[in-house]
Order: structure tokens, then sequence, then C-alpha cells
């Protein structure tokens, strides 16, 4: 695309703040972005004395700035009429009239996206879940699209680039910003592995509104979009109804019915979302998709900058329970692999066993000798009806 046909997007981007449709109606009635900035007259449209005073300002300088910053960064600039531009999106309702993309450009139009939205305050439960279902969609060949936030979008986006895949952080800031800071590794790598993509130009700042703005962009880019946990109130469910409105699938991992937190999910399921109790439950809803080819996984080293910035890890306990926690925190961490997973979901309640099954994927058989192990270890305690809790004393 010539750069003066992006100057003159960007141009007529910022008269109407990006998704406007009037954007749209006026690209149409004039033939093009082009024939628009060419355009002295502005008659016979709907459009206010000021829309029309701001047309008649030719001005590229604003234009030129923002290429000139987002080449500085090593970004890239697609326009809606660009044949790169996701065809996903472009069928959306208000697709972004300019993306500013850190990363490569990925070609999203054949294959599986699925966007991963949850809330930033998540349980133990819902890391476990998320990185299990996102590793496995990953080595299936699926793009993981994601708001990078704190929380589940985070955790899913780690677990697709530690599997070789490709994911897409869609962020509500410029592309030259970081937020929330702790996520500058998974930034870095998800830059590597995929991109960084973004309406808003370079410099604007992480503000409440931009959110809900960019979670329509989630939701365009995905065939199907997976919510684990989220609040009857969040920006997960936002994502989850702009699915619904553009005809996209919506999936959602359940929760105990007792647990009123994060009871959105159900609610989800109870307006016709799929329940998802395992990948395939999402994988077979598209045998049409092409899957990206998986490169290797990420090195260790990686891992240990992603757990050392691992949201849970931020989770306080109460005051009341400070000195038991500790010692139970002491307890899981001398554990290591599978052990270590089984005692981190028992964080939160007692779990059946077949529970701790679907949500780990392992064999009820191996799941059986670990708990043998870890009672043993005096690390858990069994209930009546095979179920297992944290021993406390």
């Amino acid at each position: 695309m010539e750069m003066e046909h992006v100057l003159h997007w960007l141009w007529l981007t910022s008269k109407f703040n990006g998704a406007n449709r009037k954007i749209a109606k006026l690209t149409e009635f004039f033939g093009g972005v082009d024939e628009v900035y060419a355009s002295r007259t502005f008659h016979n449209l709907n459009l206010t004395d000021e829309e029309k005073r701001l047309l008649c300002d030719k001005d590229l300088s604003k234009a030129e700035k923002i290429c000139g910053e987002v080449a500085r960064i090593g970004g890239k600039i697609i326009a809606v009429d660009d044949e790169n531009y996701p065809k996903l999106l472009k069928q959306t309702h208000t697709p972004p009239t300019v993306l500013y993309i850190k990363g490569m450009v990925p070609s999203l139009d054949d294959v599986l996206t699925i966007g991963v939205v949850g809330t930033r305050n998540m349980s133990v439960y819902g890391r476990i879940v998320t990185e299990r279902l996102c590793a496995n969609l990953a080595r299936a060949g699926a793009v993981t699209i994601s708001g990078m936030a704190a929380g589940i979008d985070a955790v899913g986006a780690w677990a697709t680039i530690e599997e070789g895949g490709v994911a897409v952080g869609v962020i509500g800031c410029g592309i030259d910003m970081v937020y929330p800071t702790e996520n500058a590794e998974l930034y870095k790598a998800v830059a590597e592995r995929g991109c960084i993509m973004t309406e808003f130009p370079p410099g604007t700042p992480p503000i409440s509104k931009n959110f809900p703005i960019r979670n329509r962009i989630i939701a365009g880019l995905s065939r199907g979009v997976l919510v684990t946990e989220a609040p009857p109130k969040s920006g997960a469910l936002i994502t989850a109804r702009y699915a619904m409105e553009e005809g996209r699938d919506v999936f959602a991992v359940p929760r105990n019915i007792s647990d009123v937190k994060y009871l959105g999910t159900n609610k989800l399921i109870q307006q016709g979302a799929k329940l998802v109790n395992h990948p395939n439950d999402i994988l077979c809803e598209y045998p049409y998709a092409k899957k990206i080819e998986v490169k290797k996984p990420l090195g260790d080293d990686v891992k240990k900058n992603r757990s050392e910035h691992n949201p849970i890890a931020e989770i306080k306990p109460t005051k009341a329970k400070k000195d038991t926690d500790d010692k139970i925190n002491e307890k899981i961490k001398a554990l290591t692999g599978t052990e270590r997973t089984i005692a981190e979901l028992l964080l939160e309640r007692s779990m059946q066993t077949d529970e701790i099954s679907r949500v780990t994927g392992m064999p009820i058989s191996e799941l059986n000798t670990q708990l043998i192990m870890l009672e043993m270890e005096g690390v858990v305690k069994k209930l009546p009806g095979s179920a297992y809790k944290l021993k406390t004393d």
C-alpha cells in the first residue's frame, strides 16, 4: 500500500475516531479514501458544519508524525482496504479503519482463531484450566487472540507461545506502550511469535474507555471466544456479547454454582454458550479451518520469566488465613510436576477425583497414584466420596 494512501487513511480516521460509520459512508460515496481527501465540497451529506470544516482541512502533518513514530518502533500500519487486513474482522459491523501492528502481519483468514478472555483476578483453578486448554489449542495449530491483560488473558497467551503456537495480543493503547507493566516479557514474546495489534495510534494511554472498544476486535478476529472465568459484570462478558452479535461461537468453562464470583461463565452457558470440558469440545467445531505450523517451544529461560511474572503470585491471603496459608504454600513449593499442579488446584476447595482428572487431563489411574503419594507426604487429606482437600494441620 502506497504511503500517500496510508496517510489519507490516518487523516480521515483522525476526523471521526476510527470506527465511526461515517467513514464507511464517506468512502463509499466518493469511491475511496483518496477521493475523500481530494474533495473540496461535502454537500448533500449528513454531516455537521464542524465535520465539513474538518474534512476541508487537508493538513497531513499529524498523519506523517504517526507514520514516523510507527516506523521508529518497527511497527506496521494496515488500513481496512489493504489486502492483508483480516477478513473476519472486516466482516464485522464496525471494523477499525486502521490497525497498528508490532510483530509479523499474521494471515488469519483461513486458520482457526480462538479468543481467550477472562478475569484479571483469576483463581488457581482458572489458571490451570486456561493453561491446559490453550496449550492443547496451540499444539493443534490454533491461533489465540487475547487482550494482554493480567490474569486469564496473560496465561492464555503464555501457554500458546510456550507450545510454539501463535498468539495475537489486542491492546487498548498505542503499540509503543506495555500495559500492564508486568506483562513486558509477555509483550516481547508475543511480538516475536505473533503480533501486538491495536487501533489506537502511538502515544495513546491505556484509559478505561479504550478497553470495551478493544474487546470488539478480539471478538472480530476470532471464530470462537473461550471464556474461562468471568464475574457477572466484566470485560470478558462484553467480549462474549460482541462475539454473539457477530455470529461467532462462544465457549465457557463451567464454575461451581456456590462460587458466585465467577458465575458469569455459567450465565453464558444458560444463554447458549457451549460448555467446555476438553479442548476437543472447541476443536471439533472447526474441522474445515486450517491449522498453523507449530514452531519450536520457548526455552526454559523465557518460561522462568513467565513464572516470575505470574499474576497468580499476586493473590494474597486474608489476614485470618495467613498463618495457615503460609504453611500450605511452603508444602506446595517443595512439590514439582503433576503433584504441584494437583496441590495448587486444591488451594481453593476440596475436589472430586473425576473433577481433578478433567481439569488436569490426567487419567484416573495415574491421578489416584499421585493422590496416594500426596496423602502419604501429608499434603492432602482424603474425604468421603472420593474427594480430596489440602491438609492444613
